[in-house]
């Protein structure tokens, strides 16, 4: 996967773990920069939004994956594109999809299926497995009260112990495009119980992808988890613009040694 993975423990005393978030537009674009720049990103997890579930097109993830030396532990038709990629170094104890509830149509327009994936993992450190660590990837509606139902939905299901999610207490990681920026009703929902590592900055915006204006992408964190860093991926500018629609967005967290 690269030199960019730091295996170690952190001084402090957390155990390292590198995850990325990024809507891949079905993967349409270009594949071989995607790739690159997954692989400049060095993840221990890939939360994806938009990862193709079509009969002709479901394949891409797969080989995206294999490409990028990563695992998909959580995707498929219901979670409407969302998935989970990870490397070789987490333990996953748990993963899903679920979909979530839409009305088939908005006025005249079709409305796109929305769903969760979900993972419960461990890392490796000195002293043996870490506690578990939930995360959870999410591609929000275009619509506001969509929006904020949904998180109050998934949250619903921590609470009484019915998702991947409950058995991590407040290790816990909302990774995806939010389709709204800090100021929206679902992230300040969201943001009851996790953080922003960024807070409520507008920058780094994260759409469109070539001239970026809106932060919508966003990684919130639980309290059981510290944050080293949060911010961009280090990659080529060339690829960023052509490899989705979108920007990735990365966090590097500490999660609580054995």
């Amino acid at each position: 996967m690269g030199t960019g993975r730091d295996p170690a423990p952190d001084p402090g005393g957390g155990l390292p773990l590198r995850l990325v978030s990024w809507n891949v537009h079905e993967l349409a674009d270009d594949r071989a920069a995607l790739a690159r720049v997954l692989l400049a990103a060095a993840a221990d997890l890939v939360c994806l939004q938009e990862a193709p579930t079509r009969l002709l097109t479901a394949s891409r993830l797969p080989a995206l994956a294999a490409a990028c030396g990563l695992r998909v532990c959580a995707a498929g038709r219901a979670g409407a594109g969302t998935a989970v990629l990870v490397s070789p170094r987490p333990d996953v104890l748990a993963a899903g999809v679920r979909a979530l509830p839409v009305p088939l149509w908005r006025g005249r327009r079709p409305v796109r299926r929305r769903g969760a994936a979900e993972v419960l993992l461990r890392v490796p450190g000195p002293g043996g497995w870490s506690p578990p660590v939930g995360v959870r990837s999410v591609h929000l509606g275009l619509d506001a009260g969509e929006r904020l139902d949904h998180c109050r939905r998934l949250q619903d299901l921590d609470t009484a112990g019915a998702s991947v999610l409950a058995g991590a207490g407040e290790r816990v990681v909302v990774a995806g495009d939010l389709n709204e920026g800090p100021e929206g009703s679902a992230q300040r929902f969201l943001r009851e119980r996790l953080r922003d590592p960024l807070g409520a900055a507008s920058a780094p915006a994260t759409f469109p992808a070539r001239h970026p204006r809106r932060r919508i992408d966003a990684v919130l964190v639980g309290a059981g988890l510290g944050v080293r860093d949060a911010g961009e991926v280090a990659a080529p500018a060339a690829d960023l613009v052509v490899a989705t629609d979108h920007r990735p967005v990365r966090a590097d967290l500490l999660v609580p040694p054995a």
